[in-house]
């Protein structure tokens, strides 16, 4: 019990502690996930054991059976992944990408299957069964991986979008597919059963999966938009319904539940429900700690043997796989479309496999075995082969690739202004002019109007709407600054775009004090910049008293110092320095030498 108890613990603080150094080194989290999973487990230290930590015990007529419990647990925990990457689909992000993501969906899904198994048994060496059935598995690309990429490197919305929805929509096909050629795989060996018979089951109960996934996803957002669930039920509930609609559809058909709580989260994205960012924001934090636990786990089970078999062919497979069949995919899929190059380039480069296809091709290998499949026992350490390959290349080239190619923001430099006052026009002009990008945002027509007469650019609408992040240019912004004259609304702006900059990247005017008596709290969701000097009242008051916002560049002849004495009155509001932004505060209001210092004065 005691050791039990110490080992769930050492996987769960090894997983999280493992994500939080990948945070801090800026690698791809399932690198070090990996690798934690091969030290601790069988490879290595030899401390995990999966097998022998999740076994029950049952007990029918008197005699107790071990009961293996992995296999459920992994299986619930990939059917919470994939729900949450549904969750992350709209359907108007799909309309801007429409007709090159349904080819990349259909077409590209059949030419990777079918490149894939022709390099297995003509390279690899593999049985048509097993190469099959690895074609299968890496047409997943998975949102597992994807999603963390496409955050950190922040490239532009056409790209981004095609492999968001790639990844999570192939996830169920691929495990469907594995497992119809583990199916056919086994009528051929056994001679039991036909194909036309296992084409019908699988056509029959993936129907009823989809109708079960739109139904389950339409009554939940039903009933979260119509108040009938607590607001502190909201979470539990949804992971217990996902849970349920999944045993359900497994019912029905090995796999189908996949199908059927990915389709629950794209139509739950999809209706329209209030309350949906707060459950995002839940879902994702749940699946980053269940992302951690399952590949310690899964890659704890790999045997030393396995991990030394992938030299030789295997590897060579694997360069395939990695350099050639993804890339002519991709080429092929998007012959005819309105795709630049650039972006085919970039999504024809990007394709890493992450936990769906690890435990997917941990669950199929014992049935390849039993159907007689001599390649089976290769299945498993040539897919952790192409994860650690894909994670590692792509993880640390997407960023570079994507800027080389003008698809990834600057860094450091863009900057979305939250208002467009007379005054806050001025400063984007004067920030532009020391070298950052900057975009304005506005609900007023009129002051939108005027700032793109002043050769600002601009975005008409309201940022706290679901549409603004698609609408606004964020690949190529890093900071925000929310500068209108309502201070709760700074406060939200700050809120809605902090998951996705960072809250440190948010930085919002000082709240008016207001007279005594009258004082209103309000919560203050990013940095102030400025100190007390920085309330839209008080900056406001200066600019029409004759005060303008100014850029100097700061030098050795002239640095901070000099700057101060031949300024006292200024505020430094930022400065630009090595193309990197940086907003000042009332602690550190000391540009480098260098710098390229924008001030009020």
């Amino acid at each position: 019990m005691e050791h039990t108890l110490y080992l769930l613990v050492l996987i769960v603080a090894a997983g999280v502690g493992a994500q939080w150094l990948a945070s801090r080194l800026r690698v791809p989290p399932l690198l070090l996930l990996l690798m934690t999973g091969l030290v601790l487990g069988k490879p290595v230290l030899g401390w995990i054991d999966p097998e022998q930590l999740f076994v029950g015990v049952r007990s029918v007529d008197g005699k107790t059976t071990g009961v293996d419990l992995l296999r459920p647990l992994v299986a619930m925990a990939v059917a919470l992944v994939l729900f949450e990457g549904g969750l992350t689909l709209e359907i108007k992000e799909a309309r801007q990408v429409g007709r090159t993501l349904r080819r990349l969906l259909v077409s590209g899904l059949c030419l990777g299957f079918g490149l894939t198994t022709l390099a297995g048994v003509w390279l690899g060496g593999l049985d048509l069964a097993t190469a099959a059935t690895l074609g299968a598995i890496l047409v997943v690309t998975g949102p597992t991986v994807i999603l963390p990429m496409l955050r950190s490197a922040r490239i532009a919305l056409r790209p981004a979008t095609l492999l968001k929805w790639e990844g999570i929509v192939n996830d169920p096909l691929g495990a469907l597919l594995a497992l119809f050629v583990v199916k056919a795989a086994e009528i051929v060996g056994t001679g039991q059963g036909t194909f036309s018979g296992l084409a019908m089951t699988f056509v029959w109960t993936g129907s009823v999966s989809i109708v079960v996934g739109v139904a389950a996803g339409w009554a939940l957002g039903k009933a979260l938009d119509r108040g009938l669930i607590a607001e502190n039920l909201k979470s539990p509930v949804i992971v217990a319904s996902v849970l349920v609609v999944f045993a359900v559809a497994e019912h029905l058909h090995h796999e189908m539940g996949l199908i059927s709580v990915t389709v629950m989260g794209v139509v739950l994205a999809n209706v329209e429900n209030h309350s949906l960012e707060d459950i995002r924001r839940f879902k994702e934090q749940i699946t980053t700690l269940l992302i951690a636990v399952l590949f310690i786990v899964l890659s704890a089970r790999l045997e030393p043997e396995q991990i030394s078999s992938v030299v030789g062919r295997p590897l060579i497979l694997i360069a395939i796989i990695v350099f050639v069949v993804r890339p002519l995919v991709v080429f092929v899929a998007a012959i005819g479309s309105k795709l630049p190059w650039r972006e085919r380039l970039l999504v024809g480069w990007i394709a890493p496999r992450g936990v769906v296809a690890a435990a997917v091709a941990a669950t199929f290998a014992p049935g390849l075995e039993v159907a007689g499949a001599k390649s089976a026992g290769e299945l498993v350490p040539i897919v952790f082969g192409v994860i650690v390959a894909t994670v590692v290349l792509h993880g640390l080239t997407i960023r570079p690739l994507a800027r080389r190619l003008g698809l990834a923001a600057t860094d450091g430099n863009g900057v979305l202004i939250v208002g467009a006052s007379v005054w806050v026009v001025t400063l984007a002009q004067a920030l532009a002019k020391a070298g950052a990008y900057v975009v304005l945002a506005d609900t007023r027509y009129r002051r939108v109007s005027q700032a793109r007469q002043e050769g600002v650019e601009v975005h008409y609408g309201d940022v706290l709407a679901e549409e603004a992040a698609m609408e606004l240019p964020m690949e190529r912004v890093s900071w925000l600054l929310a500068a209108t004259d309502d201070d709760h609304y700074n406060a939200l702006a700050c809120l809605r775009f902090g998951p996705e900059l960072g809250r440190e990247a948010m930085f919002q005017l000082t709240p008016h004090r207001g007279e005594p008596g009258t004082e209103t709290q309000v919560h203050m969701a990013g940095q102030r910049p400025w100190g007390d000097d920085g309330t839209y009242r008080t900056i406001t008051a200066r600019f029409w008293k004759g005060a303008t916002f100014k850029v100097t560049n700061l030098s050795d002849e002239f640095d901070g110092a000099a700057f101060r004495d031949k300024n006292p009155d200024a505020l430094v509001l930022c400065w630009v320095h090595q193309d990197h932004l940086r907003f000042a505060d009332a602690a550190d209001a000391m540009p480098p030498d260098g710098a390229r210092v924008v001030y009020l004065d």
